[in-house]
């Protein structure tokens, strides 16, 4: 057996063991498809379409759509579960949100009451969206891994720190609970011209809040005298805040009375972020040792969010029926493209009902499936890395529109299976699955 010290926790040296800000960004990145229960239902295929709020988040000309004033409100119920297939871990979260308000101002101009020509519509919306949210935790659990102890070893043996390095014949467990958001406040413009072209503008403001607690613990077959197993833990905690301001454009074409055509835009976001960590190291062999790293802060006052494009095809199918494709490429210098495709139906069985399924695909947006390696500077004590990866998506709404309300519902079933390392000299998590269940309701006011 080796060589057995103890650990001292890294007092002001010990912070972040290492993942930078290029795991914060992609985190953040991700997104959840919500919006109104129509949108929902849809998949998100919506940019060729428009007449709904939500679809302005991939295309501010579908704004120009519309004919009347407009209010909505969507509430959303979530149920969460992760699963790890090769064991009995598992986690579940339930939670409300409110995934979307808006206000939609129409004016028709001169024009659009003389004739059926030039432009026919001016139309202005103010707008709440939640494009994610991070109320998830993850419960997993491995035996005979590469310890942190030895990772440590390998890392801080220029140090004159002691530690516990038996790397054989251990077992962990690891638990993560994360909560936060990223929020959006929009403010878009669009315009009717002679009912086939549709030209939109919007400003967007994202507000984004990420708490992230990371509890992990390690055991060893080694005991000391009073029959104890020797054992590490890094129990870690992170606050991530900050804001951004992007820029959108799009239009809608219809050629046909038939066929849509739909382009959106949206600019990488400019801001900043801001955040903290703290955490406590301990380690257990002849006696218990601690060490509690201090608050540190950082920022970035040059921070960015990928840039989106949108294209979609609708097809009308008489007065009836519509189906939509629709592709998204989201790009960034700092992580590796990702795309989606979506596909919407929507039926109208009676005049004023519709009923909308949809599915969505959406690829994983990380460079690689390495975990992000440990520093040398100690300035953050997170060990975990968790990336998104491919996500699957079904739903189905049923929605009312009469001479003034409106009434959506809809359901929503997410899959996805994430990529999640502990630390760096751990294997990736195998069997990882994470479903969630979205219930959606809108209610809504028109102008007649």
């Amino acid at each position: 057996m080796k060589h057995i010290r103890y650990i001292l926790l890294f007092s002001l040296l010990l912070g972040r063991v290492g993942v930078g800000l290029s795991q914060d960004f992609t985190r953040l990145s991700e997104r959840t498809l919500y919006g109104t229960a129509r949108y929902v239902g849809m998949s998100g295929a919506m940019t060729a379409i428009g007449g709904d709020p939500s679809s302005v988040q991939d295309n501010p000309a579908g704004l120009g759509l519309y004919r009347r004033a407009e209010i909505m409100i969507t509430l959303g119920f979530n149920a969460y579960k992760m699963r790890q297939l090769t064991t009995t871990n598992d986690a579940a979260r339930s939670y409300f949100a409110l995934p979307q308000v808006s206000g939609v101002v129409s004016m028709p101009t001169t024009n659009c009451l003389a004739q059926l020509s030039g432009v026919q519509f001016h139309n202005f919306m103010f707008s709440y969206n939640r494009l994610h949210s991070f109320n998830r935790t993850f419960l997993m659990g491995v035996a005979n891994t590469n310890s942190l102890g030895s990772l440590l070893a390998d890392k801080t043996s220029i140090m004159d720190i002691p530690y516990c390095a038996e790397d054989k014949n251990n077992s962990h467990s690891f638990r993560l609970y994360e909560s936060g958001y990223v929020d959006q406040y929009a403010f878009n413009w669009a315009m009717n011209a002679n009912d086939k072209w549709y030209f939109g503008l919007g400003l967007q403001i994202q507000s984004y809040l990420l708490s992230s607690d990371g509890n992990y613990f390690e055991t060893f077959d080694v005991q000391n005298t009073d029959g104890v197993s020797y054992s590490n833990r890094n129990r870690s905690s992170l606050i991530l805040s900050g804001v951004g301001t992007t820029l959108s454009a799009g239009l809608i074409y219809r050629p046909l009375r038939f066929l849509r055509m739909g382009l959106g835009f949206q600019t990488a976001s400019l801001g900043s972020l801001r955040g903290s960590t703290t955490g406590t190291f301990s380690a257990q062999t002849d006696s218990l040792r601690y060490s509690y790293a201090p608050d540190m802060s950082f920022s970035d006052k040059d921070f960015h969010m990928p840039w989106k494009l949108s294209a979609s095809l609708a097809f009308q199918i008489s007065a009836y029926a519509m189906i939509a494709l629709q592709y998204n490429f989201t790009g960034s210098k700092d992580m590796q493209p990702y795309h989606s495709f979506r596909l919407g139906f929507e039926v109208i069985p009676v005049m004023g009902m519709y009923i909308n399924a949809g599915m969505a695909f959406e690829s994983t947006c990380t460079n690689s499936v390495r975990p992000e390696p440990m520093d040398y500077s100690f300035d953050r004590q997170d060990t975990y890395s968790l990336y998104s990866h491919n996500s699957w998506l079904g739903s189905i709404a049923v929605g009312y529109r009469g001479a003034h309300m409106i009434f959506q519902l809809a359901y929503q079933y997410n899959r996805q299976d994430p990529f999640l390392f502990a630390h760096e000299y751990t294997p990736k998590y195998d069997n990882l699955i994470t479903d969630t269940h979205r219930l959606v309701l809108s209610i809504g006011w028109h102008q007649n």
